[in-house]
């Protein structure tokens, strides 16, 4: 596959390579659009509609500091987050259409000794790592957000998160991705990835057989189905949210505690969440995740009991078996790479995990290969 230097800002082409993505939510559509746009032909299958699994289903935080407690995984956010100041307006550019983003921070609130000290172990690396984190009394904390709960004991401001709607970043990577020239194919099931010589020759799907040079696995939850004989240790773990709605914004950041957090939009609409279920496929909302969500968001602001209810709905995260995701080339099957197990980090890693494949694909060794990897878990 002949490398070039592309047009538009892009770096390189796989000129001739017929790439096939599994799965169209936000990070197999954005790797096809990093693709298409270096001159590769590329075509996504998707299940069901783009967008219409867990990067539909998520509040679309990008909290690089305030979420994540692995160290390696912060940093993957970090290096991704700054990513998102040259892709959003490239979309625009590409798509016209212009992806709500906020960059206010997220706030994250300690109600309690054990939040306190969850907290304090968090930020004492990332202040020595040389992050930004501004420690706040409760008072600082409830003129920011003066909606934030009386009970509140200290919060954490890490003003470098922020927030997009994830489902309009997935549909405008699929839109960016199809105007480069991807093929974009919804209500294709990819069955199995077919092989011969130990490479890769295409997909067996449920309309019949794909062929391709390259596959890439963006399947999520699903991703450890479609190569048995090389299963990815990928589960899914249920995530279950909860919409109401304000005649305006509730918050400028996003809220967050250690048990849910609160992600206000720009039209009202206000997301709650998030439960963290080992139940399988199983996508049903219950009375019991819905309470959970909605206890903790009364903790985070009580205000919120009076807001109306609008809609319930859940999702399944990939979760990995060490908690980092799995990106790049499978050693044992030639032209066979994954980009999954992100678990609730898809919004925030997609534009980094698009750019590592890419690299992965015309025959570079990303850095970060040594940790994301999958042959780290090979066996596992």
């Amino acid at each position: 596959m002949p490398c070039a230097l592309g047009e538009g800002g892009y770096e390189w082409s796989v000129a001739g390579a017929e790439i096939i993505v599994i799965g169209g939510g936000l990070i197999g559509c954005a790797i096809a659009r990093e693709l298409a746009h270096g001159g590769a032909r590329v075509a996504v299958l998707e299940r069901n509609g783009v967008g219409g699994e867990a990067s539909g289903a998520a509040a679309g935080m990008l909290g690089a500091q305030a979420e994540t407690s692995n160290a390696s995984m912060t940093r993957l956010g970090v290096e991704s987050l700054a990513l998102f100041r040259e892709i959003l307006p490239a979309l625009r550019d590409e798509t016209g259409v212009e992806v709500e983003h906020w960059e206010e921070g997220t706030l994250r609130l300690a109600f309690n000794e054990a939040d306190e000290a969850e907290t304090a172990a968090r930020i004492a690396w990332q202040e020595a790592e040389g992050f930004r984190v501004e420690r706040l009394s409760a008072a600082q904390a409830r003129r920011l957000e003066p909606r934030i709960s009386p009970e509140l004991r200290s919060a954490v401001l890490f003003p470098d998160d922020g927030r997009v709607d994830n489902l309009q970043l997935t549909l405008a990577c699929a839109e960016s991705a199809k105007r480069a020239g991807a093929t974009v194919r919804e209500g294709v099931t990819a069955r199995r990835v077919r092989s011969a010589g130990g490479k890769v020759t295409g997909i067996d799907s449920d309309r019949g057989v794909f062929e391709a040079d390259i596959v890439i696995n963006a399947a999520g939850a699903w991703a450890a189905e479609v190569l048995p004989e090389h299963p990815l240790p990928v589960r899914p773990v249920r995530g279950q949210m909860v919409e109401l709605v304000s005649a305006e914004p509730m918050f400028r950041h996003a809220l967050y505690s250690s048990r849910g957090y609160a992600v206000a939009r720009r039209n009202g609409r206000l997301l709650l969440g998030s439960t963290r279920e080992e139940v399988g496929f199983d996508k049903r909302v219950t009375a019991a995740g819905m309470a959970k969500v909605l206890a903790a968001a009364n903790e985070l602001a009580p205000e919120l009991g009076n807001l109306r209810f609008r809609t319930a709905w859940a999702g399944l995260r990939p979760a990995s078996s060490d908690g980092l995701p799995l990106i790049g080339p499978v050693p044992e099957l030639e032209g066979y790479y994954v980009a999954t197990g992100h678990f609730g980090n898809g919004i925030l890693l997609a534009p980094l995990t698009a750019r590592l494949i890419a690299q992965c694909v015309r025959g570079e060794r990303p850095g970060w290969i040594e940790v994301v990897g999958p042959e780290r878990l090979a066996g596992s």
